[in-house]
């Protein structure tokens, strides 16, 4: 076990009492090691070690969220600082990250993916993104992630290393060519979280208590992280596509104001043009069940997402 009463202490926190029982929300594949402690008030604490390759992404991080945070952005959940000020410490050579761990209700899946409230709240979320999100300290964080780009440099890699798999994306990437290329770069940008899901949400019964794994947030189009949302939303149902959740989803987003009208017409296509990184997920698994799934879903959303 690592010495995370040492760790702990960094932070400003003593008497620590190890939480294994508690799983900790997001991807596990974002820390090198993660635990949540509980200290002597109650409180819940998330300790991460940090990749050393990504601290200074992770710094960064902070400082966005803090921004976001001191703006008034609710749900966002600021790194603790350790006992030099600090959001990122090192403690025996080894890098860390202390943040509050925010208590949630387990996801139904995937019935949660036809329920109105859970897309109008997330909905919400991101116009209330773009209302604080103009700051320079914000503005300039985080990538900016170049969507064709990264489709391009992934078909030439699947081109070269499974030349199967590419003549059956074909079509896929035939659809992207036409229809995301050409008006991806004009789309209005502004800041986004990056990987906007329903498991990147820690729910409540009934209202969002927390949004979590900022680690690809920067300028995106301002609906990438809409995009991402209704594209897992369907993987995980694709009659959700229809139903409440998109509708309140896609009600909230227009009824803001907030969001140019090209932006909604090209939707469909950017969920599209997302689902490659999926299809880089599966390869890298060598899942060929799901290769498969991700070319009927997009026969599904050539279907489907024009109602969006």
């Amino acid at each position: 076990m690592k010495d995370l009463h040492r760790v702990a202490g960094h932070f400003g926190f003593s008497d620590i009492r190890f939480r294994p029982d508690i799983a900790v929300a997001g991807s596990p594949e974002r820390t090198e090691f993660r635990m949540v402690v509980e200290v002597p008030d109650g409180q819940l604490i998330i300790l991460e070690q940090i990749n050393p390759y990504r601290t200074e992404h992770r710094r960064s991080m902070a400082r966005v969220l803090a921004t976001l945070s001191a703006r008034g952005l609710p749900l966002v959940v600021p790194f603790i600082k350790d006992v030099a000020g600090e959001t990122l410490g090192v403690v025996g050579g080894e890098c860390w990250q202390a943040v509050p761990y925010v208590k949630g209700v387990q996801l139904d899946r995937p019935a949660y993916a036809l329920e109105g409230w859970r897309g109008a709240a997330s909905a919400q979320f991101l116009v209330d993104i773009k209302k604080v999100a103009d700051t320079e300290a914000v503005l300039q964080a985080g990538f900016v992630f170049d969507l064709p780009g990264y489709i391009d440099g992934l078909w030439a890699v699947i081109r070269r290393r499974r030349p199967e798999v590419a003549q059956a994306f074909i079509p896929m990437m035939r659809h992207v060519e036409e229809h995301l290329y050409p008006c991806y770069r004009a789309l209005p940008a502004s800041f986004g979280h990056g990987d906007y899901h329903a498991l990147n949400i820690i729910w409540g019964d009934t209202v969002i208590n927390a949004v979590i794994d900022w680690e690809f947030c920067g300028m995106k189009p301002e609906l990438y992280d809409a995009a991402n949302m209704l594209s897992c939303l369907g993987i995980e149902d694709p009659s959700a596509l229809d139903g409440s959740y998109a509708d309140n989803f896609i009600g909230v987003l227009k009824a803001s104001g907030l969001f140019a009208a090209k932006s909604f017409t090209s939707l469909p296509d950017i969920m599209i043009g997302m689902r490659f990184a999926w299809v880089s997920e599966w390869l890298r698994k060598d899942d060929d069940e799901m290769l498969q799934m991700e070319l009927d879903y997009f026969d599904i959303l050539k279907a489907r997402c024009g109602a969006l």
